[in-house]
């Protein structure tokens, strides 16, 4: 194997470095307001974008399906998101912000702000812009790797149909 692949200089390191610095940076400032980064990403994305369904908004925040809904009814019991029937599937729950996350999101995009702007010092606009779509196209390229990667284990696992006039054998 080359010896070439330098930590410091590898992609996944440095994208993981960069998102960990600024997640704790962020946690610590917003912790006495009672989010947490996950909680964040809930809560901005409902005022952004509206109503969603729990998969949905699961895929939008890049949150586990199973940890997303121990997170709302955590959001629940502090009176952040209520959960309703979907106007379009009555099966199907639809959440969204009550006043009280609704105040807690103006509370808390200053510190959201703040820490883009920190991290984008020295960058100029169209740097920022490049960056940001650079950054979307990864993990475009991994969504669609994993979707790929997912369907072809699928067929694996799918039972080989059987050759015209073969016989089936039944071991006892």
């Amino acid at each position: 194997m080359s010896r070439r692949l330098v930590l410091q200089d590898f992609l996944p390191y440095l994208l993981n470095r960069a998102g960990m610095k600024i997640g704790l940076m962020f946690s610590r400032d917003v912790e006495p307001h009672g989010v947490t980064l996950p909680m964040w990403r809930v809560l901005i994305e409902l005022w952004h974008k509206g109503d969603h369904r729990l998969g949905e908004l699961a895929e939008r925040t890049s949150i586990d399906l199973s940890t997303l809904s121990r997170l709302l009814v955590s959001m629940q019991r502090k009176r952040l998101v209520v959960r309703r029937r979907s106007g379009l599937d009555r099966r199907a729950l639809s959440l969204t912000l009550t006043e009280k996350g609704l105040e807690l999101v103006e509370e808390v995009a200053p510190y959201a702000l703040f820490y883009e702007k920190l991290a984008m010092e020295g960058l100029s606009a169209d740097e920022v812009t490049q960056l940001k779509h650079l950054l979307r196209k990864i993990f475009e390229n991994l969504e669609q790797a994993g979707r790929a990667k997912a369907a072809a284990e699928k067929a694996e696992k799918k039972p080989r149909p059987r050759k015209a006039g073969a016989r089936a054998t039944t071991v006892a």
